[in-house]
Order: C-alpha cells, then structure tokens, then sequence
C-alpha cells in the first residue's frame, strides 16, 4: 500500500490543547472515542457538525490514490457518540472494484469497532451512487444524516438518504426484512478439526461469523498477521445491489490501513481466509489482492 500520508502535519495545524487529544487517533485505529469528542467541542469551541467538518482534512490524510490522486475524507458519529474516519483506497494493478470509497472505509471502521449504527456522516464530496446504495443497507439507515461539505462551499449541505436515494433499491425489496449492514448478528460457525489451535484462522473464523451476508448467504472473514505480530481482520459486507457491498479482503485492507497509520511499515506476513461459499466466492479477489504484496493465501473451506 503506497503511503504518502501527511496525517500529522494535519493535526499539527489543531491548537496544542487539540493536539494531544488528535494525536491518539492511530492507536486508537481511527477511532476517537465519546469522551475525546466532548473534550475536543470544548476546547476548540466547536458544535459537534463543526468539529466533524474540522477533522474533514484529517480523515482524507488517510487516502491512499494510487490511481486517481483525488482524495477523499469522512468523518462518521456512531450511535455511541464516538467518531470515526475514513478515506479512499486505491490499488495499481487491480480492477477498479477493489477500490475502497471513503464513505464504506468509515462504515468498516465503525463497525469492526463494534457499532450498531450511524447517526451522521461528513465528506468533503458529495457520495457518488455507489456509496449512496451502500449507505442506504445500514441498519438505522433511515435515521442517517449525510453532510456534504467541500472546499468550494462556504456552507455545509445536509441530505437523508431519501433525499440522496429517492425510490431505493434495498434488501426488503428482495425479502430480507431481519437485520441489515452494521447490526449486531452473529452466525454459528466451527472450523475443521484439523484448524483447532491456529490462531489465524480461528480469527478469521469470528470474522466471517459476524459478516453480513444475507442475499448470497457466502459469509467470509480474513485475518492478516502483520510483520509486529498485529493481526487485523476483514469481514464480508454484503449489499442488495451486490456490487457496493465490501468484501472480506476489502474490510481487512481498512483496518491494514488503519494500522499503518500507527505503524507505517508494518507490512502483511501471512493471511488466512475462511469462508462458506455457496454460489459466489472471494477467493479469487483476496487471491489476487495478496499476490500483489508476494503473500499467499490460506483458504480454509466450511
């Protein structure tokens, strides 16, 4: 993943007082938790929208363009109050699919992180068709703020997603009225005898269990141990549209990602896929995505 992150530069432009707070974002892997927020609105004098807009230029340090050298920046609010960035990921030599937008990074962010729900999202472009089909299979979907603010605005635009996705397209409109992307489920899954004991893929395995998946029912979960012994996961989200849903492989490069942040040479050792294919597979995607940094996947059949 080529790198050119100007991250601290960007928080170095924040007041001291903001600094100290801003600069915990990498360990804490995006994320800044309910209490950071409340102190940061404090110091900086700021409503909650006007601090998300602030840290706008933060998230989009994240960006990796490899393609286009446009980058993109969002900020979500988790129903817990705490708020989490995302950025664009672009990769040279793969199919343009295997780009990550910025709105599902900050999606992915959250929801490895443990929440059930956004309440609000700020980008500094207006979410391409694509991000709007993917937002619109969030659980609480309906209850989601989208704000658009860009450099070129002086002032911010707000949006539902009935306004950005008028007569959509979701997963009732296929029967699938239980759950949605971003709720609490779970799915019983084992691994093969043969795989008690491995750490990789009983790793992956949890992540594949708490992957969404309700169309194709192909639950697939990765886990990647990094060269400082970190292992990051990468759960399926699925979408009703199919193509904006976020793969195993896709949800794991974010949290690469997000790692890096803290450690930026902190380069993918080995990976393991588990999966239970049914009429579609992402094996050939993760396959694919790995070989281009010389790693071979375990693939692990349920």
């Amino acid at each position: 993943m080529q790198i050119t992150s100007d991250f601290n530069q960007k928080i170095a432009k924040f007041p001291a007082s903001a600094t100290s707070v801003l600069e915990k974002i990498p360990a804490q892997l995006g994320k800044l938790d309910a209490a950071q927020v409340e102190a940061l609105k404090i110091t900086l004098g700021l409503s909650l929208e006007e601090l998300m807009i602030q840290l706008l230029p933060v998230a989009a340090s994240l960006s990796v363009a490899e393609i286009s050298d446009f980058h993109v920046g969002v900020v979500a609010e988790g129903l817990s109050g705490s708020l989490y960035l995302g950025a664009n990921l672009e990769f040279t030599g793969l199919p343009l699919k295997a780009t990550v937008h910025a709105e599902q990074f900050a999606v992915v962010n959250a929801w490895h992180r443990g929440e059930q729900g956004l309440k609000r999202l700020v980008v500094n472009e207006a979410p391409c068709g694509h991000c709007r089909q993917f937002l619109n299979e969030l659980c609480r979907a309906d209850q989601l703020q989208v704000i658009v603010h860009s450099d070129s605005r002086d002032s911010a635009q707000h949006y539902s997603i009935g306004d950005l996705l008028p007569d959509r397209f979701g997963p009732a409109d296929l029967g699938m009225e239980d759950g949605a992307l971003m709720c609490d489920l779970s799915y019983p899954m084992d691994l093969p005898a043969e795989f008690e004991g491995d750490e990789l893929a009983e790793v992956a395995l949890f992540a594949a269990s708490k992957s969404y998946a309700p169309v194709c029912q192909s639950r697939a979960g990765i886990a990647l141990r990094l060269k400082s012994g970190r292992i990051v996961t990468g759960r399926y989200g699925a979408n009703a549209a199919f193509n904006p849903g976020v793969t195993a492989m896709e949800s794991a490069a974010v949290n690469w990602r997000l790692a890096l942040l803290q450690n930026p040479d902190d380069m993918i050792e080995e990976a393991v896929m588990v999966e239970q294919p049914t009429k579609s597979s992402q094996k050939e995607l993760a396959v694919s995505f790995l070989d281009k940094y010389g790693i071979a996947l375990r693939y692990i059949q349920l």
